[in-house]
Formats: C-alpha cells, structure tokens, sequence
C-alpha cells in the first residue's frame, strides 16, 4: 500500500491507494483562507499539519490498513506559497500563498527589469505576484527582519514532507514554479535570485519526483498512525501529480483541471516557452519532460463563492445549482462571468482584475448566474488552450480533473468550449493518486512511468463536443474576449479606491465628479 497526500488551497486530502492505483481509504480536512488585508492570501502551515495528520489517521482507518501495509508517502501540493521556517524546521509565521496579490507592483518591476526575453529564457514564466520570487522580494522590501531569521524558504508540499522527517529538499515540477529555476537547466538560477535579491542559500536542495528524501519520524509517525521509517518520496506540485494520476505524460493529451483554480496542461518534451508570457512552461515530475499551461485563478472558487453567497449548505448545493443551471440553456439568458474574483492569470497577467457578471437583467435568477459562473471559467481556459494552441501541436482530447469534473453539466461545458473531446478517468482524487504513484516508482512498486500509468490510469466515459454549442460558444467567446480590455480602466480606477479606502477605512469613497 502506498500515501498519497495532496495538499491543496481548500484542504488536504491523503488516500491508503493499493498498486493499482485504487483508493483504498480516503481522508480529507478543510482549512481557510485567511485575507487579513484585501488583496492578501495567507495560511498557517499548523492549520495544515493537524489537518493532514486527520486526513492520514481516517484514510489508514477506512482502507482498514495496518501501519506496516504502508511502503512509501508521496505528496502533491498547492503550487507557488511560500513557508519561511528557522534551521530546527519550524515555521516562522503564516505562509503567503499562490492566491496572494501583494507583491503585485515588485512583480511589475522584476518583469520590466528582467524583460519577456529573458525570462522566457531562463524561467519560461512571467513574475506573477503569489509566486515565490515575487514573495521573497516583497519580505525582503517590507519584513527583512523575519525573512533574516529563516533558514529555508519551502514550497507548501515541502513544508509538510519535511515536517513528517523529510530533509529540506524540492523538486522541478515545483521549483520551477517559483520563478527562481531555470527550467533548462534543471536548477536554481543565480540570476534570478540576484535580481529577486533573495540569498541562495535559502533554496533547499534539489531531488527528483521520484527520490526517497528522507524517512517518517517517530513523531510524525505517532501523529499519522504509522510506523517511523516510512519512505518519504519528493512528490511533485499539484498539476504535475495530477497529470501523473491522470496518465497525462505525452504531448497528445492535456488535462484540464478545475479545482479551486483551473489549468489547463500539455506536456512537452523541450521547454517552449511562450515569448509573450501569458501561458506558464514548468517541469513536469517525468524526467526530461515539461509542460505548457494556462492557469485560471478562480475556476471553482468561483462556484463555491457563488454558493457560499446564496446561504447554501454545503450538503447537496452543487447538484442543485447544476439543475437550475442547465435549465438556464447556452449563453445564461445573455450574461457573462469574468471569474477574476483573486485578479487572473492567462491571458491578462493581471492582480488587479476583478470579476464581474455582465449583462444581468431581471429575468436572470441564481441558475442562470451559476451557468454563467461555469461558462466564464471555461471560457477563459479556451484562452489559455487558443495560445498554447499557438506554441505546440494542439492535443488530440483532454482529460478532466478535479472537482468540476464531476458535474455532468460542466464537463459537457468544457467539452463544447474548448472543441474537444473530454474524457474522464475512474477513480476520484486524481492528484493524490499521482503522488501515490510517485510513491510506488520511488521505492519500486513501479519499473517507470510506463508501468504506473498501465496499472494506475484507466479511462472511463468521454463527453463529445457538440457542433452546434461549439460554434454557439466560439460566437461567445468573441464577445467574452472584449471584456477585459474595456473594463480595464474601470480596475485601475478600483483599485486606487480599494487603496484608499485600505488605509482609511473611514473614508467614505465617492466618484471624482468628473467621472
């Protein structure tokens, strides 16, 4: 029996998930956001500990696993965060993490400073606030006090594997979504940490996905329910194990995800980085593999805000929505959802963005906002697929991950606005069951990559695009195209009042008599 622990931006899931790849038991903790100014994004890394060792004892629970049926842990985790701890491991305050905007204006200047070319050189990506390089910067501008007492800056998945006894260590597919990697060269870049101005030596050491990085502590093992000694495999970031659990290795399928946010993936097997930045290139945990994506930063997050909004309990809400949603028909009644709750990511680069349903009139009830709330998540990731669409060969048919995909109704969507066909795969827990994977192959269960896809991946039903709603929603898209650009000076007359009004919560804005 393997663990796979996927510590994601909601919750931490882990699963006991046999060498088929079947999740034997599965456990799952929530924990918050906390946003103690707007724009800001944070965890505590204990929120997250206490988490995973419930999420661990229920999963041994339920697979009615004895401690010792357990060969190796891996992990997936939430990309881009940022955990300081001291040189005895411990966390030095709460983790900033990828949906964090503050570093918005220092990730304008690093861009500026390095250029598109360069960094599509070196990093594949643009700086992007919430991204570790933009974060240390900032704590090295506004807290270098605490950013001096850290030993290492980890990633989230780092973190916790090394708090189970792990060494402090990470891997490409999430080293090189710090912007502090060169992704050709498989390594922490000079370059980029001088212009950061980040000390190098806070990096951890680099491992692959599949390296054994150290072995669960009696401490950690008494916590979990398990024995001290555990292999504790490096893992990968949470779209790298994702598309592992999804056998999303070769360039002739991509994976689309809607979690709390939505990607859209493609691997590669040379970096090809788009020399306008508007699509991310990162390592993938195969060795001599990358991958293009698209990311959306508030693709289900943007339905349980929705849900959370109406007063809905949790129990059965989704399924309601769904419902109302298909009811409500192609096009929602003529509204549309630009999903930038958290600012956006591909195309637009953009902190300061800020959702927005356009076109709302009296006719509109909650069903025709939820589908306009799927609708707009799909068709920003049709976005994302056009410009990768523009670098590679497209993809043959997607793969669908995460939890939107378990709605008959927004996978139909996704299907009918990106002009693919859709398949799923059996089993839930895509990410935990690719860093269960990443477990097997770091101690053996698995020859390779090959030989984990064949026993672990087994596809189920493909949803087919249909004609008529392709061309339907392409007819969409064009208007949905428009709406960035002309609502981009409203967000940067937003953004000075939400400034404002940050500092001075007294303050009463009013409109410039002139506007």
């Amino acid at each position: 029996m393997l663990i796979g622990i996927d510590l994601g931006t909601s919750s931490v899931r882990a699963a006991v998930v046999d060498e088929g790849g079947r999740i034997q038991g599965l456990g799952q903790q929530e924990y918050p956001i906390e946003t103690p100014r707007p724009g800001w994004a944070e965890q505590d890394p204990e929120q997250w500990w206490r988490a995973t060792c419930l999420a661990c004892r229920e999963a041994i629970v339920r697979a009615a696993a004895e401690p010792s049926d357990i060969a190796a842990i891996s992990f997936s985790g939430q990309m881009h965060g940022t955990v300081l701890v001291d040189a005895a491991g411990r966390a030095l305050g709460k983790s900033i993490i990828w949906a964090d905007g503050r570093s918005g204006a220092l990730a304008g200047r690093l861009n500026q400073a390095l250029g598109e070319e360069r960094l599509a050189e070196l990093a594949g990506n643009r700086v992007a606030p919430g991204f570790m390089a933009a974060t240390l910067g900032w704590l090295g501008e506004q807290e270098p006090a605490e950013l001096a007492r850290a030993r290492w800056a980890l990633l989230p998945k780092d973190y916790l594997r090394l708090r189970l006894g792990g060494d402090p260590a990470s891997e490409p597919s999430d080293a090189s979504a710090t912007l502090l990697f060169d992704v050709r060269r498989g390594a922490w870049s000079g370059e980029l940490t001088q212009a950061v101005g980040v000390d190098g030596a806070l990096l951890p050491p680099l491992a692959r996905s599949t390296d054994v990085v150290g072995r669960l502590s009696a401490a950690a093992g008494a916590e979990l329910g398990l024995l001290a000694g555990v292999p504790l495999v490096a893992g990968a970031g949470d779209q790298a194990a994702q598309a592992v659990g999804n056998g999303v290795m070769v360039s002739s399928v991509a994976s689309c995800t809607i979690g709390t946010g939505g990607q859209v993936l493609q691997p590669l097997d040379a970096p090809h980085a788009d020399p306008q930045l508007r699509v991310h290139c990162f390592c993938h945990a195969l060795p001599n593999t990358w991958f293009l994506m698209a990311a959306t930063l508030s693709a289900g997050l943007s339905l349980r805000w929705w849900r959370d909004t109406l007063g809905l309990p949790a129990e059965g809400a989704y399924e309601a929505l769904d419902r109302e949603a298909e009811r409500a028909g192609i096009g929602a009644g003529g509204l549309l959802f630009l999903p930038y709750l958290l600012g956006e990511r591909t195309p637009h680069m953009d902190s300061g963005a800020r959702g927005a349903f356009v076109g709302l009139g009296l006719e509109h009830s909650r069903g025709h906002l939820a589908r306009a709330v799927m609708e707009g998540v799909a068709l920003s990731l049709r976005q994302g697929l056009d410009i990768m669409a523009s670098l590679t060969l497209p993809p043959d048919g997607l793969v669908a991950s995460g939890g939107g995909a378990k709605s008959r109704l927004w996978r139909q969507i996704q299907a009918d606005v990106l002009g693919k066909p859709l398949r799923t795969v059996r089993g839930a827990e895509r990410a935990v069951v690719g860093a269960a994977m990443l477990a097997g192959l770091g101690v053996g269960v698995y020859a390779d990559f090959d030989q984990a896809r064949e026993a672990c991946v087994h596809y189920g039903d493909t949803v087919t695009p249909d004609r008529d709603r392709v061309a339907a929603y392409n007819r969409l898209l064009k208007v949905y195209e428009h709406l960035y650009p002309a609502l981009l000076p409203v967000y940067v007359r937003l953004a000075e009042i939400r400034a404002l009004t940050a500092d001075n919560p007294s303050i009463t804005a009013e409109a410039d008599s002139d506007s």
